[in-house]
């Protein structure tokens, strides 16, 4: 699973709407949009903040992250 995917999920599950989470990260809608479908790669310090808010652990969502933004970086090329 990749970071965007994990991340609509626990959107999904806590029942949170992508405005209410563009607002938390200080964002505006259409770049948390991105962020959620994987166009656009998060910030680290965002990151921490989703884990937070959606109760994952730190380092998993870290990982797929780190993960994402490789494969983003790939298909930049």
């Amino acid at each position: 699973m990749l970071f965007a995917q994990r991340i609509k999920i626990a959107r999904e599950e806590k029942g949170l709407l992508q405005k209410q989470l563009a607002s938390a990260l200080d964002i505006d809608v259409p770049m948390y949009c991105r962020i959620e479908r994987g166009d656009r790669q998060a910030k680290r310090e965002q990151v921490i903040q989703l884990s937070r808010i959606f109760n994952i652990e730190q380092d998993e969502l870290l990982s797929l992250w780190t993960v994402s933004y490789t494969h983003l970086r790939a298909h930049e090329t």
